[in-house]
């Protein structure tokens, strides 16, 4: 008995405060509003009696931040991995630029971009600017003019070049 009238004081406690706040509301562009809001209000009165406390589920906060941290992994993983795409795909289209330069056609060089990890790391951003190369396979008949072309890759792209000739 003593639970229904904690309960009926509740929903006339809620019927007072829903009572109180509509008369202070100022305007009628928010009585809508408002209206709806205080009817939720007073329909969770009606439905939460006040002598019962709400179990909540036991929650395991280690797997969830284990899970949280997977997840976040996953994410910076493929960021991390597209923007190595276009970084490389930046490489390659300069490189070939420098080489159209020369008069090789793009059908004729290969281009392959290096990245060496240093030893003992394995986060996200812990590659050396360093380990950054590009390998370029050029024809055997441009062997003559790799001095030349090093130089050119190297001052465009920025990075070490290692020029490769097919037949090697």
């Amino acid at each position: 008995m003593d639970e229904l009238h904690r309960w009926v004081f509740t929903v006339c406690c809620g019927a007072l405060l829903c009572g109180v706040v509509s008369v202070l509301v100022p305007g009628k562009g928010m009585e809508k509003l408002t209206r709806a809001i205080l009817g939720l209000f007073l329909l969770c009165c009606l439905l939460l009696p006040v002598g019962r406390q709400p179990r909540l589920p036991d929650l395991d906060l280690g797997e969830a931040q284990a899970e949280a941290e997977r997840a976040a992994g996953e994410v910076s993983g493929y960021f991390l991995r597209d923007s190595v795409e276009k970084g490389e795909a930046a490489l390659r289209r300069e490189a070939a630029k420098e080489l159209r330069e020369y008069g090789i056609k793009e059908e004729d060089i290969q281009i392959y971009i290096e990245t060496d990890k240093e030893q003992g790391t394995d986060g996200p951003g812990d590659e050396s600017p360093s380990g950054l190369a590009a390998r370029v396979r050029l024809p055997q008949r441009l062997r003559e003019l790799e001095g030349e072309f090093r130089e050119g890759l190297e001052e465009r792209l920025g990075v070490d070049v290692r020029l490769e000739y097919d037949g090697e």
